[in-house]
């Protein structure tokens, strides 16, 4: 048997190993997938979510402001006339129900003052005249009639005092304070959202104009103004987004609660109402909005969310769900974009799985690995 070469048998081995590491670049190449399994922590990053096909939306944009929500506000009306005294709040406070809000000087609280003063001294005056008379009575010096009638005078001063009694408190006054002082006191808890008085106003009842407002702003209503010519397109019920320049990235959601009746003849506008929770207190009566009212049709397309999609060279992709946590790197088609999805027209179907948080993430470890 002939010796072999050593340096040719160095050879052969280095052929080969080339040979089996062009093998396994071919073969990922052909594959033409992306795939990236997750570990458990990892999926933690990331939401997924089922495709499902949705109602397509013709928007539009309105202009609209912030107001209070009507059914959740009250309007503090003077029942007395006077001259105010002191104002204990101010614009933006808020206050406790039956927090003393202002004072007022009223000359109304005097005569009930003095009305009730007249019917408390009638009172003792016929009290006092009963024990007698019960007395006489008793003595046998007084007749049935007349202790009849002691009885019912004092029954009619009781009957006069209770009156002037309720009407002095109903008006603000108090049987133990006597100064000719009506308070003002919060109907309500909640923040004082308008304040139309100050220290020296003079206050009428038959002016109608109310003193304080107070409204707790948990809730509050966007009305929007839309042209006469995008009438047709809105409906309650319609969904509503709204932005505002106080805080720009952020979006409040709706819906449509009420359309108005009447056009207005100047600007040919009719005015439409969004009721949106304001639980945070960010929105304020007379911020000016941008609504955005999205008008749902029969028509149905495949919608994905906008952070679902990922932007590599021009093309549009997403991960989407092949097996438990394993995720593959698709190419998808796009076709109109809407507020809240745009529509995918080819790559994707009904039913299936895709990042839709986090895709960039996956996305990135899945072309490291090819």
């Amino acid at each position: 048997m002939k010796n072999i070469n050593p340096l040719f048998i160095a050879v052969l081995i280095l052929a080969a190993a080339c040979s089996k590491k062009e093998e396994t670049k071919v073969a990922v190449q052909t594959t033409g997938k992306s795939n990236v399994t997750l570990t458990a922590e990892q999926m933690k990053s990331v939401v997924v979510k089922q495709l499902e096909q949705v109602p397509v939306a013709d928007e539009f944009t309105a202009v609209g402001e912030v107001s209070f929500d009507e059914n959740n506000v009250v309007r503090v009306f003077p029942i007395v006339s006077g001259t105010v005294e002191k104002v204990s709040v101010s614009l933006g406070d808020y206050v406790q129900r039956g927090q003393l809000l202002a004072t007022l000087l009223s000359t109304d609280i005097s005569a009930y003052q003095r009305d009730y003063n007249v019917s408390k001294a009638n009172l003792d005056v016929e009290q006092k005249n009963l024990a007698r008379n019960e007395d006489l009575y008793k003595s046998g010096m007084l007749s049935e009639k007349d202790i009849a009638e002691a009885r019912k005078d004092f029954a009619n001063a009781t009957s006069e005092f209770n009156e002037k009694k309720q009407i002095l408190e109903l008006y603000g006054g108090s049987s133990e304070r006597l100064d000719a002082t009506f308070r003002v006191v919060a109907p309500r808890s909640g923040f004082i959202v308008e304040r139309n008085i100050n220290e020296g106003t003079q206050i009428r009842t038959d002016l109608n104009t109310n003193i304080f407002t107070i409204s707790d702003l948990k809730s509050i209503w966007i009305w929007a103004n839309i042209h006469e010519s995008d009438m047709a397109k809105v409906k309650e019920g319609d969904k509503v987004s709204v932005k505002t320049v106080a805080y720009p990235d952020k979006t409040f959601y709706g819906t449509i609660k009420k359309i108005g009746t009447m056009l207005d003849p100047q600007s040919r506008v009719i005015r439409v109402r969004t009721e949106l929770d304001n639980s945070d207190g960010l929105l304020k009566p007379e911020m000016f909005a941008t609504v955005i009212i999205t008008s749902q049709t029969s028509e149905k397309v495949l919608g994905v969310p906008e952070k679902a999609l990922v932007l590599e060279n021009n093309n549009f992709y997403v991960m989407k769900a092949t097996g438990a946590n394993t995720f593959e790197k698709i190419k998808v088609e796009v076709g109109r974009k809407f507020t809240q999805f745009t529509e995918v027209i080819e790559g994707l179907k009904a039913g299936d799985s895709i990042i839709v948080e986090g895709s960039l993430f996956v996305l990135t470890a899945a072309n490291q690995k090819s």
